[in-house]
């Protein structure tokens, strides 16, 4: 295996962690379960660390970590509606608002471009990391609040992915925020 490959690596062990997160929330096991998820979510932080330091950037590690974004979001959620019903019960209107905009997003863009972008934003990777440290007060029934935060900037980012598709809709590939697709667009005409 070479060194440009230990990106894609790391990111396939977070595809491979999915099963394994449903098995461990259907068996009822909250230890193991926020050890599964930590593991993937620090996988997420890592193979894109390792694609910068290695240049290893491509087209297929790019979608594949947008796989691994989604399978580790539905997995994750999943398990926290098996083993902390009573949590999303309490908090549904926003989660029901995190994914109503996750899809919105995904259903406006795709209708626009004929496919999913997958721009890696800045806010979505602070937001992803803002999550990890938010459920942790949600879930041990401290406070909702970092939680019922994060879920307002997921919103967010929904709507830059969905205006960064209409402002460059010819672009593929990682648009770091809607500024940079806005300078894009101004330089394009």
């Amino acid at each position: 295996m070479t060194r440009s490959q230990w990106p894609n690596v790391v990111t396939g062990t977070r595809i491979a962690l999915a099963p394994a997160l449903l098995g461990v929330a259907s068996a009822g096991d909250r230890g193991w379960f926020g050890a599964l998820l930590g593991a993937a979510l620090a996988t997420d932080a890592l193979d894109g660390f390792l694609a910068r330091k290695l240049q290893a950037y491509s087209e297929f590690g790019r979608k594949l970590d947008s796989i691994a974004d989604y399978l580790t979001l539905f997995t994750g959620l999943a398990g926290i509606w098996l083993l902390w019903p009573e949590v999303v019960h309490r908090e549904w209107p926003w989660f029901a608002g995190v994914m109503g905009a996750f899809f919105g997003a995904m259903a406006i863009s795709f209708l626009h471009l004929r496919r999913v972008p997958c721009y890696h934003t800045w806010m979505s990777k602070t937001t992803v990391a803002a999550c990890v440290v938010a459920l942790v007060p949600l879930l041990a029934g401290w406070t909702p609040v970092p939680a019922r935060t994060v879920a307002v900037f997921q919103m967010l980012v929904a709507v830059e992915e969905v205006a960064i598709a209409f402002l460059v809709p010819w672009h593929v590939g990682e648009m770091p925020s809607v500024w940079h697709a806005w300078k894009l667009r101004r330089g394009h005409h």
